[in-house]
């Protein structure tokens, strides 16, 4: 297998300040992710390490004092209107519809400082916000997408920083090779780490609904992929878009992307080859999978919503209101004129694309079989 290197293959930099995924976790949470994985720290990492610890302490501090101000207004807070997830595969397109949603303002969404600052943003927001926003780089690593604490935000994220069971905690010892990745299918993990999971999105998203009111939440996560199941289970009557994307541009920039992750926000520098790595995306991609093909024949025509990228691309105001009418979103009017903007901003944005060899792409075509079939590839 090989795959052809992009001009471009070291990603956009990303400040050694800038926030970690684990820059958001108590002391306690942070120091259980290092012992879990026995310290094994590269010594050129040691210097994020600290700073990240630093942040935790001070997390575990201000999550001290909003839990003593706020619990009982968390816990008896109600989420009134059912949430909307969108779901798919890495690098399939969720982000693009994630920001779609966000320009409706009859929605809200988590954004950057939410979901690295989670638990504690109810009431340092306006503290931080401004010095967050001078330490956060200009564009993610793996693309050319910006980056603004106001951004629409991956909530997994937050539940990492609440120390949940998430499969990004695999990155950040991305040697160990551990095994965070099999709770892309939720069905298999053990029943307590469901229940942890979901105590700690129903507080993200109560937290949330405090500080937007009672509009409607729109989460983005491909974890939630394989958590379809117990998403309608716990909050009835959610929504779910899910995007697709012709695998060999999802395989390619999916692997892409770990590296990127592997190298930013881990603990050590990654030693793996890309014959492991494309296995570990073939394994995810099967687990997501299995729980999503079985789990969305559950949901009625109202609540599951399925959008292909590149449909998406090329007609965004007829796909939109396609989604809007066949989940009952409310009149799509009001979302138009801002969506035909963003495009129009965007007009000259070119998506980075990377070349596979002929073995390779029958490589993916036999391991994505199912996949194509479902949505439509060849």
């Amino acid at each position: 297998m090989a795959v052809r290197s992009e001009k471009k293959t070291k990603g956009n930099w990303y400040p050694p300040w800038a926030p970690r995924f684990w820059s958001g976790m108590k002391c306690g949470d942070y120091l259980s992710l290092l012992r879990e994985n026995r310290f094994q720290i590269h010594p050129i990492k040691y210097p994020m390490t600290v700073l990240v610890g630093g942040c935790t302490v001070l997390n575990s501090g201000a999550a001290a004092v909003q839990r003593l101000l706020m619990q009982k207004k968390i816990t008896d807070t109600q989420i009134e209107n059912p949430p909307i997830f969108v779901i798919g595969h890495w690098r399939s397109g969720t982000t693009l519809m994630h920001e779609l949603l966000s320009l409706d303002e009859r929605f809200a969404f988590p954004n950057t400082l939410d979901t690295f600052t989670p638990n504690h943003f109810l009431i340092t927001r306006y503290l931080l916000g401004p010095l967050l926003s001078l330490l956060l780089p200009k564009r993610r690593p793996m693309d050319d997408m910006s980056v603004r604490l106001g951004s629409p935000q991956e909530d997994d994220f937050a539940l990492c920083a609440y120390g949940a069971p998430t499969p990004y905690r695999r990155v950040a010892f991305p040697n160990r090779k551990g095994r965070d990745h099999l709770q892309l299918n939720l069905s298999l993990a053990e029943p307590n780490q469901r229940v942890e999971l979901q105590k700690a999105l129903e507080h993200f998203l109560k937290s949330l609904t405090i500080r937007y009111g009672s509009k409607q939440l729109v989460l983005k996560s491909p974890p939630h992929t394989g958590r379809v199941k117990q998403l309608a289970q716990w909050f009835p009557q959610a929504k779910f878009i899910h995007l697709s994307r012709h695998p060999h541009k999802v395989v390619a920039s999916t692997m892409r992307l770990w590296k990127l992750l592997d190298e930013i926000q881990g603990f050590q520098l990654p030693n793996y080859d890309d014959n492991w790595l494309k296995n570990y995306v073939f394994e995810c991609k099967d687990l997501m999978y299995q729980a999503y093909f079985q789990q969305r024949e559950t949901l009625p025509k109202n609540q599951l919503a399925e959008v292909k990228f590149e449909s998406l691309l090329e007609d965004p105001a007829g796909v939109m209101r396609g989604v809007y009418e066949q989940l009952e979103l409310g009149n799509f009017e009001a979302a138009s004129p801002s969506i035909e903007s963003y495009f129009d901003a965007r007009k000259d944005h070119k998506i980075r694309t990377s070349g596979i060899d002929p073995e390779f792409a029958e490589d993916i075509n036999h391991h994505w079989r199912e996949y194509m079939e479902a949505f439509g590839y060849e």
